[in-house]
């Protein structure tokens, strides 16, 4: 897993197939209760198309800062005793598309996507973790592929909502978990 996710207990995902059914809420709203229940909690945004964490939480002190670990690492932000990751608290001048608050559009292909996901989760440096909190972008594609194929999941929390189309995906959703 490298250094950054050494002491990491459990990998636990929150995904829908479907956008705009309150993962990014549930995933967030989760990490504070277990460290309001005494755990000691990570939470990374990996949905680097639209990520949302940096307009739920916003931390008196949003930088991102070097982490002596190894080459690239970084410490991840820490609010409220949840440490956060997601490619909205990066610089825009890191030279990866979408980053930042306000930065554009993240407009990259599959491969690259993999490798941004893939830096956010291992290039930060998470130190003691029971739980890291992943919120996943919708659908089943590249970053999906990505957690999956790089951590061994705990688990995963599927969101939805009543509609026929949400609960559609939803078990999509629970198909591509199960197979992989």
């Amino acid at each position: 897993l490298g250094p950054g996710l050494a002491n990491v207990g459990h990998f636990l995902a929150v995904y829908s197939c479907k956008g705009g059914v309150g993962k990014s809420t549930i995933a967030a709203n989760l990490a504070y209760e277990l460290s309001n229940q005494g755990a000691r909690v990570g939470l990374l945004d990996v949905d680097i198309y639209g990520p949302s964490l940096p307009l739920l939480v916003k931390p008196l002190d949003p930088a991102v800062r070097r982490s002596p670990k190894g080459s690239g690492m970084v410490y991840p932000i820490i609010h409220s005793n949840v440490k956060l990751m997601s490619l909205g608290y990066v610089s825009p001048n890191s030279g990866v598309p979408g980053s930042g608050a306000s930065g554009g559009p993240a407009v990259m292909r599959g491969p690259m996507a993999g490798r941004v996901v893939a830096q956010l989760l291992k290039g930060t440096d998470w130190g003691d973790l029971d739980v890291l909190i992943l919120d996943l972008p919708p659908g089943t594609g590249d970053v999906q592929l990505e957690v999956c194929q790089s951590v061994r999941l705990s688990g995963a929390v599927c969101v939805t909502t009543p509609s026929k189309l949400a609960v559609a995906d939803a078990i999509k959703g629970v198909e591509m978990f199960a197979a992989l």
